[in-house]
């Protein structure tokens, strides 16, 4: 690791970084046949498959040499233009569909987890009984056939069980690995949740950070940063002090990926600050969405395609893909379309509050493992990025953090469930909750994001794509409940719990009539799933289950099924503990 010093020395100088030409940008991954060949654009432009990712999910029956070598036979035969017929009959004959994962029953499941106790409405007691009976159903291991010949899948081996997203989701996800795992804890899998975050980490050691997801077309993207925070949830049920220990390096390792790679000198009111931007330069169409990305770009100049490969990329490592968040027009509105994606322009608040929080986290460990020195470094950087988040996304006169654009030095000053991540991730001094928290509530119940009986939508733009309105995402609905939680006051609390229940209501009458929870639902119509996008709901879903556990474990003492069982007591009241406090 670099030493402090240099660190801090290396990011004051920072700029933003210029646009990349072609011959800067890196390949998409280290497998030419899942992201860089002739074979992947002749295979996604003649939609063999309906969905891109299909293709690049499948496995070689032959190695990668043979494979391209074939390929360009058939190229060569067919003057460079095989028909659609020749193209599906290569795929038949070099790849299969068998499959890399194995359906897996974790040691540490249980039927009747204790936390199902504590919930005092027998509906919700039944819910979180269904919720938890889905584990299993998620549950994956890797084949040996991957292990034994892993250069032909785009599949990245990994050695533990772990719990997929849902549908066509069949590998690890980063970011959502934070809801899962929190959800597996309050179920009592504590080792599977271990086995979730060594995964994690392998993928750390493999790659130098970790991508958005384990295929090898995900290389050279990663997502939202949670891993502390997973360790530390982790550390919070289970007091492994060894397993913080054994794993404090790649923490530290990771935040220096971000601190290298990622970060930005934004300049305001004459001041220098470190920010955090996602930022994904590498070269071609997403290999998962190949189709979609190359015919975006048909008409645009060789410069204007690179940056919009570039600029989806990294709206796909915000994990937000895709939202008007991440659109900036020429009059620098978000009022455009997708071909308007400017992601490296923006300075994302959750971004930024994520890794504020990382930073304390990681001291907050150096000091319970007697390492002073690194604890007042990492608690001296995670200080100057609150102020540098307070005097950059801070907007004193709307009381609210905002995105800021770096390319016109402004705020965007739009309803997203993101403003709230500060509070989220307690990336906010004591001093500035107190002057502002009441303020921050009072906007938030303002702008109507609140409003809806199918939970906080994630924008209040009906854009057509699948991050904004009305679509509501369980993680941005836990990020919001923790904010107002955080805030401390009992009207905020008070509120917590009140967005908490209309979600919860929501996936209930949801699970009821579908017998599944889905990725994401719909804001005005509670229950049903949502929308838009590239790809149909997905269901499953790991990251929904684990957000409705979180609030069931939260508030199971208060919350209600509907308004007529306000008087059922039929369980002892839950303990509201909330997430873990990262602050020193």
């Amino acid at each position: 690791m670099v030493s402090f010093y240099k660190m801090r020395e290396c990011l004051m100088l920072l700029a933003v970084a210029a646009l990349a030409s072609a011959a800067d940008l890196l390949p998409t991954c280290d497998r030419p046949v899942y992201c860089d060949s002739a074979l992947l654009h002749q295979v996604q432009m003649a939609r063999i498959y309906e969905d891109s990712k299909t293709f690049v999910d499948l496995q070689m029956k032959y190695n990668e040499s043979k494979t391209l070598n074939d390929f360009e036979v058939l190229m060569n035969d067919t003057n460079q233009s095989p028909s659609r017929a020749q193209l599906q009959q290569f795929v038949d004959d070099y790849f299969s569909s068998d499959g890399e994962l194995e359906d897996w029953t974790p040691s540490d499941l249980s039927d009747n987890p204790a936390f199902l106790e504590t919930i005092k409405d027998k509906e919700f007691r039944a819910f979180g009984k269904g919720i938890n009976d889905i584990w299993p159903l998620l549950a994956r291991k890797i084949k040996a056939a991957v292990l034994e010949k892993p250069e032909q899948h785009s599949l990245v081996p990994l050695t533990h069980g772990f719990i997929i997203p849902g549908g066509r989701f069949k590998e690890i996800y980063y970011w959502d690995s934070f809801w899962i795992i929190e959800g597996l804890l309050i179920s009592g899998m504590n080792e599977t949740a271990k086995g979730m975050i060594e995964n994690l980490i392998e993928l750390l050691i493999k790659f130098g950070h970790i991508p958005n997801g384990s295929r090898w077309y995900y290389q050279e993207r990663s997502q939202p940063p949670l891993l502390t925070a997973m360790v530390a949830v982790y550390y919070k049920y289970t007091q492994d002090i060894s397993f913080v220990r054994d794993n404090i390096g790649h923490l530290e390792n990771e935040m220096e990926f971000w601190l290298n790679e990622r970060s930005v000198n934004v300049e305001k009111d004459g001041k220098n600050h470190t920010l955090f931007r996602f930022f994904a330069p590498s070269d071609g169409p997403r290999p998962e969405s190949y189709y979609e990305d190359y015919s975006n770009t048909i008409g645009f100049s060789e410069e204007d395609r690179n940056n919009f490969y570039i600029d989806i990329k990294s709206a796909a490592e915000s994990g937000w893909d895709f939202s008007t968040r991440w659109f900036i027009t020429p009059d620098g509105s978000n009022n455009g379309s997708l071909t308007d994606i400017h992601t490296r322009y923006i300075i994302p608040v959750d971004l930024n509050a994520i890794i504020a929080g990382a930073l304390q986290q990681i001291a907050v460990f150096n000091a319970l493992l007697l390492n002073l020195q690194k604890s007042y470094e990492y608690a001296a950087l995670a200080s100057d990025l609150r102020n540098s988040i307070e005097a950059v996304l801070w907007n004193k006169e709307d009381s609210m953090w905002y995105d800021y654009n770096i390319r016109d030095n402004s705020h965007r000053k739009y309803f997203y469930s993101s403003n709230v991540a500060p509070l989220w991730q307690n990336a906010v001094s004591s001093s500035f909750l107190q002057a502002n928290g009441a303020k921050v509530m009072t906007q938030l119940e303002q702008s109507g994001g609140l409003d809806f009986p199918g939970g906080v939508p994630t924008s209040l733009i009906r854009s057509g794509e699948q991050w904004d309105f009305p679509n509501v995402w369980p993680p941005e609905v836990s990020i919001v409940v923790n904010a107002l939680e955080n805030i401390g006051t009992a009207e905020a609390k008070a509120l917590a719990v009140e967005v908490a229940q209309t979600f919860v209501r929501s996936c209930h009458w949801g699970f009821q009539e579908y017998k599944q929870m889905f990725e994401k639902y719909d804001a005005e119509n509670p229950g049903k799933y949502g929308g838009g996008g590239e790809y149909n709901v997905q269901f499953g879903f790991g990251w929904s289950n684990g957000a409705v556990l979180e609030f069931l474990h939260k508030y199971g003492s208060v919350l209600t099924a509907s308004d007529n069982n306000v008087n059922d007591t039929t369980a002892a009241p839950s303990s509201t503990t909330g997430p873990p406090n990262s602050s020193a």
